[in-house]
C-alpha cells in the first residue's frame, strides 16, 4: 500500500512582481504533487500583481501588507499560521520543474534530523560557452603581465555574460570606466533564449594598438571575428538558433549555501576569478545528494517543527543572510540540511534587487553583520565592520574626486548599514546571549563546510 504524501504549504513573497509571479504560480500549480497549498504574501506592491494573482489563481491564499516589511517578516506571516508539516519558500522570479517537490518531501520524510532541503537552483537561462582568442603583448614599464584586449562588457538580450577564465581583475581606464584585461584566451558563459541570439561585445585594443584581431568561438567552432582599435567599440555577432539549441548548457545559480573562513556566505556553485564571481556550469560535481551548511531562501523546503523551535526567520533582518542565520541557529540545536539534485528550480537571479545597488548593499551588509553578531566569534563581526567602514570611505573618496554619484550612494548605503547595526545592537546581543546557551559561539558549525575565498 502506497503511503499518503503529507500536505505541503509553499509561500511566495511578492513585491511588484507583475510579469514574473504569474509564471512562478503557473509552474507551482502544475507541480505533480497531490496536496500542495500556496500562499502569496504581498509587501505593499504598487503594481497590479495582487489583482493578477487573485484573478488568475483563485485557489491561492493572499496576505496583503500595508507596507514593505521585508523578506523575513513577510514570509514569517504565512509560515507562522501554516499547519502543514512541511513548508516551502519560493521567490516570485523562480520557475519550478513539475517534479520538483516530491524529492524534497521524500528527503525530509526519510530522515527526521533533516530540517530543510535545497533543490538544484539553475539560472533561468541556459548559457553558451564563448571563447575569444587574441594576440598577447607585454606592456611597457613595470607591468610584466601578458595582456590581450580590454573587456568592457559582453551580453545578450537576456543578460550579462560571466567571465569564467582568462581575465585579470577589474581596472579603470582614463575616463573612469571599468574594464578587465584579457589573456590570449578568455572564456565567457553567455545567457541565451531559444531561437537566434545576438551577442554584443564592448571591447578595445588598448594601449594604442590598431587592427587587433579577435577570433570568436562557441565551443571549438569559430563563429566570427572582429578587429579592434584603441578606443572602446561595440561589436555584434548573431548566433543561429541551431547553435543555441545545440550548444547552450545549464548553469548553477545555487546548490545550497557554503560558508567562508571569515563567516560570510556564498552560493555553492559560485566561483571567483580575480575577485569577480561567476556561476559554474552544471556538472557531475552537482549531481549527487550531499549535506550542505544551509539551503538558499529563494527555493527551499523546511520542516515546520524546526521553524517552530527557532521562532522562524529573524524578523530583524530585512533581507539577505536570513537563510544562513536560520541554518546556523538550527545546527546549534542538532538539525542538518541537505541538497537534493533531482529537484530542479530555475531562478532569474537578482531580478528584483539589482546587485550592488545601494539598497542591495545596505541590506547585505546589515544582514551579514546581524548574523555574525548573533552566531560567530565577536572578532569576526569587528573585522567585517572595519571592512565595511573601509569600503564606505573608499567609495566616498572616489565619489568626491570623480564626481561619481553612484559611488557616493554606495558609501552612504554602507554607512547606513553600520548605523543600523549600532541601533539594533541591544536586541542583537540579547539574541547572541540566547544562542550562547546552546553551544560556544566559536564558529564550529561552519568547519565541515568551509570553502576558501
Amino acid at each position: 500500500m502506497t503511503k499518503k504524501l503529507p500536505p505541503v504549504r509553499v509561500v511566495v513573497l511578492n513585491y511588484n512582481g507583475e510579469g514574473r509571479i504569474e509564471g512562478c504560480l503557473k509552474s507551482l500549480t502544475e507541480t505533480k504533487y497531490p496536496d500542495l497549498r500556496i500562499s502569496v504574501v504581498d509587501n505593499a506592491s504598487t503594481d497590479d500583481s495582487v489583482d493578477r494573482v487573485r484573478q488568475e489563481f483563485p485557489s491561492v491564499d493572499v496576505i496583503k501588507n500595508g507596507e514593505n516589511v521585508g523578506f523575513s517578516r513577510g514570509n514569517n506571516q504565512a509560515l507562522r499560521v501554516a499547519n502543514e508539516p512541511y513548508v516551502g519558500l519560493l521567490n516570485p522570479d523562480t520557475i519550478v520543474d513539475p517534479n520538483w517537490l516530491k524529492p524534497l518531501v521524500d528527503r525530509l520524510t526519510e530522515d527526521s534530523s533533516v530540517g530543510g532541503v535545497a533543490p538544484k537552483i539553475l539560472h533561468l537561462h541556459d548559457r553558451l560557452p564563448i571563447r575569444l582568442e587574441v594576440p598577447e603583448f607585454v606592456p611597457s614599464g613595470s607591468d610584466a603581465r601578458r595582456l590581450g584586449i580590454r573587456i568592457y562588457g559582453l551580453r545578450s538580450d537576456v543578460g550579462q555574460a560571466d567571465v569564467t577564465n582568462g581575465a585579470y581583475g577589474v581596472e579603470r581606464d582614463d575616463g573612469g570606466r571599468a574594464f578587465r584585461w584579457s589573456m590570449s584566451c578568455v572564456d565567457f558563459s553567455l545567457p541565451v533564449v531559444e531561437g537566434s541570439t545576438l551577442m554584443k561585445l564592448e571591447l578595445a585594443g588598448g594601449d594604442g594598438r590598431h587592427g587587433v584581431p579577435v577570433k570568436v568561438l562557441v565551443g571549438n567552432c569559430e563563429v566570427g571575428h572582429v578587429e579592434l582599435n584603441p578606443g572602446r567599440t561595440t561589436n555584434e555577432i548573431p548566433f543561429k538558433s541551431a547553435v543555441v539549441s545545440t550548444m547552450a548548457r545549464p548553469v548553477i545559480e545555487s546548490a545550497g549555501i557554503v560558508p567562508l573562513p571569515d563567516g560570510s556566505m556564498r552560493d555553492r556553485g559560485t566561483r571567483v576569478l580575480e575577485g569577480v564571481p561567476w556561476s559554474a556550469w552544471d556538472s557531475p560535481a552537482f549531481h549527487d545528494r550531499c549535506e550542505i551548511f544551509a539551503p538558499k531562501g529563494a527555493a527551499v523546503l523546511y520542516r515546520r517543527d524546526m521553524l517552530d523551535g527557532l521562532d522562524y526567520l529573524d524578523d530583524g533582518i530585512f533581507m539577505y543572510y536570513e537563510d544562513a542565520d536560520l541554518a546556523w541557529r538550527a545546527r546549534r540545536r542538532g538539525w542538518v540540511f541537505c541538497y537534493e539534485p533531482s529537484s530542479v528550480v530555475r531562478h532569474e537571479h537578482a531580478a528584483f534587487s539589482k546587485e550592488w545597488s545601494p539598497g542591495f548593499t545596505r541590506n547585505v551588509e546589515f544582514g551579514k553583520l546581524r548574523m555574525l553578531t548573533k552566531n560567530a566569534p565577536f572578532l569576526w563581526t569587528l573585522r567585517h565592520m572595519a571592512a565595511a567602514t573601509k569600503y564606505a570611505w573608499n567609495d566616498a573618496q572616489v565619489g568626491i574626486l570623480q564626481l561619481d554619484g553612484a559611488s557616493i550612494a554606495l558609501s552612504l548605503a554602507r554607512a547606513r548599514a553600520l548605523l543600523q547595526v549600532v541601533t539594533a545592537a541591544p536586541k542583537t546581543f540579547q539574541l547572541r546571549v540566547n544562542e550562547g546557551r546552546h553551544a560556544p559561539l566559536d564558529g564550529r558549525e561552519l568547519n565541515p563546510f568551509l570553502e576558501s575565498q
